[in-house]
């Protein structure tokens, strides 16, 4: 499962990052495997998509499959308790976001059939919120 963090300065208190629909040089090529998941739109992702994704695929597939993540969760999101009184700072934190660009490689994943692999991006297509698109590598 993807973790938060570890260390990070002023106890995870941050702005928030504001997201471009431009499309991003770095990180849109494979790298280690054949398959590999792209972003068409900007958007986050969340930690319990990501947990969700892994479990499923942890779940039907077991160790067939070899996978790298492209995402690290670098923006914490803080929200208030529900009846808190304005004021006293700001809030602690809840959960991490990851942004993601346009034409950011999410994915990468090898040594599967052709079946497994669209069975693979539908259930991700299914749990995340922006269009996303199936690329692989031709020797």
């Amino acid at each position: 499962m993807k973790e938060f963090p570890k260390a990070f300065k002023y106890g995870g208190r941050c702005f928030r990052v504001k997201l471009k629909n431009d499309i991003i040089s770095s990180y849109n090529k494979l790298n280690m495997y054949n398959y590999g998941i792209k972003s068409l739109a900007s958007g986050w992702i969340t930690s319990n998509q990501i947990n969700s994704i892994l479990r499923l695929i942890k779940i039907y597939l077991k160790r067939k499959i070899k996978l790298k993540l492209n995402i690290s969760f670098i923006v914490p999101f803080t929200k208030k308790p529900l009846e808190a009184r304005m004021g006293s700072g700001k809030a602690e934190r809840r959960f991490w976001k990851c942004p993601i660009r346009k034409g950011m490689i999410l994915f990468e994943f090898g040594e599967l059939t052709e079946d497994e692999i669209h069975f693979i991006f539908k259930m991700i297509s299914n749990r995340l919120t922006f269009l996303i698109k199936l690329i692989r590598i031709i020797y």
